[in-house]
């Protein structure tokens, strides 16, 4: 009998969202608990795929800052002659994303509500596809399937769910492939909607869970052997109020570009100084805004986040778990549900479910490559 490896990757299919579903993916009893990076899929995804820290593979946030005129947003600054409205209306977002596209950019971004004025101040890490071989700097689990000879195949983000889902299945029934990948931020888009208690969640939930049987059986009926794996890159902690950084930076009396330059996301305030004056004061208010914290180097260094070259901030502030930056560059309206939280909160844990026995040594989104390229040596025979 042949074997296929098949790897389903739900983007905030977290530890403890899974373990409130009764039996929840009766077809994999090997699981195991992984702990996350800190921040988002942007440095999470990079990590599972390169078996490194965000530090070491370069890969943290969306945004960081541009270094020595590279910014995919050169030229944007002349948005600032345009009328408000026009500046924040979709037909600007659009054309502004197909400039970037054109200049190269291949990897997922969004403009979101990044004041299109200050974009030429930051740059776009994820030029790259990084899910393809070459799309990560040091390589990632797709090399090791290039160099060994693995038949695969994947389906991303750019392929609707269900389609991609019916796709893998054809594959794994038709027996041409070794290596199996699907990723779908579905999930992540729901909880992010609905919060953690949604129905819409909790029917994709049965999803899921059912996806690994169909897959075995579907390999079953055309007499081959299916290893699975589900997996997720971080978990999802549910909103419960706001905080508004922007307020508290106006009430210092300092301001952007004038005096730093600062990215919001929803849960990080990043700062890149001007003036040291500046620096004091907005450091002492946001010390005293309920809801959030400073990260010092000793912190960012533990969480494997500490950039030498500080492009993704000299000074970074984080939101506690629950707690959602409103007005944000990611948004102006509150969301059910979030993530980039301190990886410790125990909603922000990731999981590993297989129908393979789990090595005790995978207990983070690190590990996964390794345990998936030892997965490979231990196919059958002429199965890879």
């Amino acid at each position: 009998m042949s074997a296929v490896m098949v790897v389903a990757l739900v983007d905030a299919l977290g530890w403890t969202l899974a373990a409130r579903v009764p039996g929840f993916a009766p077809a994999l009893p090997h699981r195991r608990r992984l702990d996350t990076v800190l921040g988002f899929s942007s440095g999470a995804l990079p990590t599972i795929f390169t078996g490194r820290m965000p530090a070491e593979h370069g890969r943290w946030l969306m945004y960081r800052r541009a270094a020595g005129g590279a910014s995919p947003f050169r030229g944007f600054g002349a948005t600032r002659l345009l009328p408000g409205r026009v500046r924040r209306g979709p037909r600007l977002a659009r054309l502004l994303s197909r400039v970037v596209a054109a200049r190269g950019v291949r990897g997922y971004f969004h403009l979101y509500e990044v004041p299109r004025e200050r974009l030429p101040f930051f740059d776009l890490p994820e030029r790259r596809d990084p899910f393809a071989p070459g799309g990560l700097p040091g390589g990632a689990l797709w090399e090791t399937l290039e160099s060994r000879g693995v038949t695969w195949r994947a389906w991303t983000w750019r392929t609707p769910e269900a389609e991609a889902v019916e796709a893998l299945l054809a594959s794994v029934a038709r027996g041409r492939e070794r290596f199996l990948f699907l990723y779908t931020a579905d999930l992540d888009a729901r909880l992010h909607r609905e919060g953690s208690q949604g129905a819409g969640v909790r029917r994709a939930l049965e999803g899921y869970a059912a996806l690994a049987g169909r897959a075995i059986e579907a390999g079953r009926r055309a007499g081959r052997e299916v290893w699975f794996y589900l997996l997720s890159d971080h978990g999802m902690v549910d909103v419960t109020r706001t905080v508004d950084v922007a307020a508290a930076l106006a009430a210092t009396g300092t301001r952007a570009p004038r005096d730093y330059e600062v990215f919001l996301d929803s849960t990080f305030a990043r700062f890149w100084w001007r003036a040291p004056a500046a620096r004091r004061a907005v450091e002492a208010a946001l010390a005293a805004l309920p809801g959030g914290r400073w990260l010092d180097d000793a912190a960012l260094a533990r969480e494997g986040c500490l950039f030498v070259d500080r492009a993704y901030g000299e000074s970074v502030w984080l939101a506690d778990p629950g707690a959602l930056i409103v007005p944000s560059f990611m948004g102006r309206a509150p969301l059910a549900a979030m993530h980039g939280y301190d990886p410790a909160h125990p909603d922000m844990a990731a999981g590993l479910w297989s129908n393979r026995p789990v090595p005790e040594a995978v207990r983070h989104l690190r590990d996964v490559r390794a345990h998936l390229e030892a997965e490979l040596d231990a196919l059958p025979a002429g199965a890879a």
